[in-house]
C-alpha cells in the first residue's frame, strides 16, 4: 500500500501516509471530539476530520484533522462550502 493520503492536523500538512493510518488517527480525534462535546452548546458541534475526495474515482485524497468548537450556523456554511469533495465528520453533545 502506498503513502498516498495528504495528511493535516489544523490544517498543516504533514506529509503523506497509509489509509490504515488515517483511520487510526481519526479514531484518536472522534475520542477527543466525544469528550470536547460535553463542553459545547446544544446549538454547537465539535468539527474533528475533513476528508476530501477525488471526484471521479472517489478515492480519499486528504484528510484534516481538528478540533472546532463551531456554532450549527457556521457548520452548516462549512458544509454548503465545501460538501461537493469533502466529507465533514461532527459531533454534539446530544
Amino acid at each position: 500500500m502506498d503513502f498516498d493520503i495528504d495528511l493535516y492536523i489544523d490544517s498543516v500538512y504533514r506529509g503523506f501516509y497509509r489509509l490504515w493510518d488515517i483511520e487510526e488517527r481519526f479514531e484518536e480525534y472522534h475520542e477527543m471530539a466525544v469528550e470536547a462535546a460535553k463542553d459545547i452548546g446544544e446549538n454547537e458541534v465539535i468539527l474533528y476530520a475533513i476528508y476530501s475526495y477525488d471526484v471521479d474515482t472517489q478515492r480519499l485524497i486528504y484528510a484534516n484533522f481538528m478540533l472546532l468548537r463551531l456554532s450549527m450556523e457556521r457548520y452548516a456554511y462549512a458544509c454548503e462550502r465545501l460538501s461537493k469533495f469533502c466529507r465533514l465528520f461532527c459531533i454534539g453533545n446530544g
